[in-house]
């Protein structure tokens, strides 16, 4: 029976590699991940011999694996196999091979070992930062009764003592009490619901670089680097602003005491990655990428947590909160640092009416 391709296209909603060869291992189709991932095929169909895309090197083991799948006319599944393309790019890969009689032809599934991978720390992340801002919650409740009593104290001892050395004293106390009291509520304080509608990504971001240039040193290099096929983003865009002006005023400290110092907010369309331990087809990634020191090591499994910060007098809540309005709108966001840079990337699902698109 001849493959009908048109009913295949179901197979575009998978996010492992699909590809279909016939007997002679020529290309018949891919599916939109495999497509994504580097596969081509050409209008030749002369031309889509599969080995032609392979390196020597993986094509004497995989070319054996196919062909004795079609001699035994079965299945067979290699596990954390090193694929290598013709121009030598490496992955480690698990792949199912199946003959099917019906319609005389290989199927192939891949699934990226690395991805696997992503998964399991994405996963391990998202339930990490949750524990730990669910304790910040409980933690920052019951301080809060405390600092009313002291700053009530405070104030009485205000009225009763007049001299200069006490009142000096005193207002310290009532002001820290105060600044501590801010940070509690806004610990307390969930996100905003989400207003959501469909907007422009890059009307948000430009909104952000806007606010960030009144904001910025003169000799702050400001970039902007975007993609303009982004799709609209289904959410709350004032939310969305703050999360990204947050990590912005986060790069700006940062790089106070760089030289030529530079950040780079970025945008663009990546396929196939995990969020908060679910791997996505489409999804929306925004960088903002900066020059700077870097995170020490010891912080970069605690960035997100509450009251955690690299800065002397910083609050450590700009990530916190950044990462609770992303989270609510099913992304997530990771970061990459080391001395002289530092990425963080929001990634956020693109979707319309619940499905997952394509950019055009």
């Amino acid at each position: 029976m001849k493959i009908n391709k048109s009913e295949l296209t179901f197979l575009n909603q998978l996010t492992s590699e699909v590809i279909i060869l016939d007997k002679d291992l020529f290309i018949i189709w891919l599916n939109d991940s495999a497509l994504n991932k580097g596969w081509f095929i050409n209008n030749d169909k002369d031309k889509n011999l599969l080995s032609d895309q392979l390196s020597e090197e993986t094509n004497g083991s995989l070319i054996s694996l196919l062909k004795k799948t079609i001699e035994t006319n079965g299945s067979q599944t290699k596990r954390d196999f090193e694929l290598m393309t013709s121009n030598l790019k490496k992955r480690d890969i698990d792949i199912t091979v199946r003959w099917s009689n019906t319609y005389t032809c290989l199927i192939l599934e891949i699934l990226c070992v690395d991805n696997l991978n992503k998964i399991i720390d994405s996963t391990k992340t998202f339930s990490t930062q949750k524990i730990a801002a669910n304790l910040a919650r409980t933690l920052a409740h019951e301080v809060k009764n405390p600092l009313s009593g002291i700053r009530g104290s405070a104030q009485i001892l205000s009225k009763k003592l007049k001299d200069d050395f006490a009142s000096k004293f005193l207002k310290i106390i009532i002001d820290e009490t105060d600044r501590l009291n801010a940070i509690v509520t806004k610990i307390l304080t969930p996100p905003s619901k989400p207003n959501l509608s469909l907007f422009n990504i890059h009307s948000a971001l430009e909104q952000v670089y806007a606010l960030a240039e009144a904001d910025i040193d003169k000799n702050i290099e400001l970039v902007r680097d975007y993609d303009p096929s982004i799709p609209e983003i289904n959410g709350d865009e004032n939310l969305f602003i703050q999360a990204i002006l947050n990590i912005v005023k986060n790069s700006q400290q940062a790089i106070e005491n760089t030289e030529k110092p530079c950040i780079t907010i970025k945008s663009r369309i990546e396929y196939g990655k995990p969020i908060n331990g679910t791997i996505h087809q489409t999804i929306c990634a925004i960088d903002i990428k900066d020059n700077g020191p870097g995170i020490p090591k010891d912080l970069h499994d605690q960035v997100f947590f509450p009251m955690v910060s690299v800065k002397e007098n910083g609050s450590g809540l700009g990530l916190t909160i950044a990462q609770d309005i992303i989270r609510i709108h099913g992304g997530g966001i990771v970061f990459e640092s080391d001395p002289n840079e530092t990425i963080f990337s929001i990634h956020i699902p693109i979707r319309i009416e619940n499905k997952e698109v394509k950019s055009a």
